[in-house]
């Protein structure tokens, strides 16, 4: 098993990259996500690698963290997403985006990745629901952090609520709030106003 690849990044294309390393050359298949935040080339990267392998196929599947990683293996164990879904689900969404559409219930968030209908999204929900909480998304970005006051919370709650009431979709409603700064200081009315600039 590859744990992962560190080496110099030789090239990017649409969908993969290769990445030099004591003069082998690495080709990796990773998502839009990951290519976005990639070095220049020349400079030296690490991506988590994960090796699929079947029958005649063997292929490197690189990521920029360990979650993003284990959500893919997550991804690919549920009938009918093969690693092609999965980058194309990692690709529209970055990691704490396919927890919140997965909490919220947002088949229509899933669905924009290529290749992924609605049935396939709602299978998506339902086979992670269970794995995924909110208190698991990155601590930098957390919609509501442990050191937030129960005030503050109940007004990160309350203006999720509210823009999920003026229409907009749980999913857009929660990464709406999560962007919003200084969250814990301020009333559910400021929050409001604050993401209603993020949508």
């Amino acid at each position: 098993m590859i744990a992962f690849v560190k080496g110099i990044l030789d090239s990017v294309t649409e969908n993969s990259v290769i990445i030099e390393n004591s003069g082998i050359g690495y080709e990796i298949v990773v998502s839009s996500n990951v290519i976005r935040s990639l070095p220049d080339i020349g400079e030296e990267v690490r991506l988590y690698t994960y090796l699929y392998v079947r029958e005649d196929i063997f292929m490197l599947y690189g990521f920029n963290s360990l979650r993003e990683k284990e959500t893919f293996i997550s991804l690919i164990a549920i009938s009918g997403i093969g690693p092609k879904g999965a980058i194309a689900i990692l690709s529209e969404l970055t990691v704490d985006e396919l927890a919140m559409a997965v909490i919220s219930k947002d088949t229509k968030a899933i669905s924009k990745a290529n290749g992924i209908g609605t049935k396939t999204a709602e299978r998506v929900i339902i086979d992670l629901r269970d794995k995924i909480k909110l208190e698991d998304m990155s601590a930098d970005d957390d919609i509501i952090s442990d050191s937030d006051s129960d005030v503050s919370k109940d007004n990160v709650v309350d203006a999720a609520m509210a823009l999920t009431a003026l229409g907009y979709s749980k999913f857009d409603a929660m990464k709406a709030v999560k962007k919003v700064k200084d969250k814990d200081s301020k009333t559910a009315e400021q929050i409001i106003k604050e993401a209603l600039k993020n949508l």
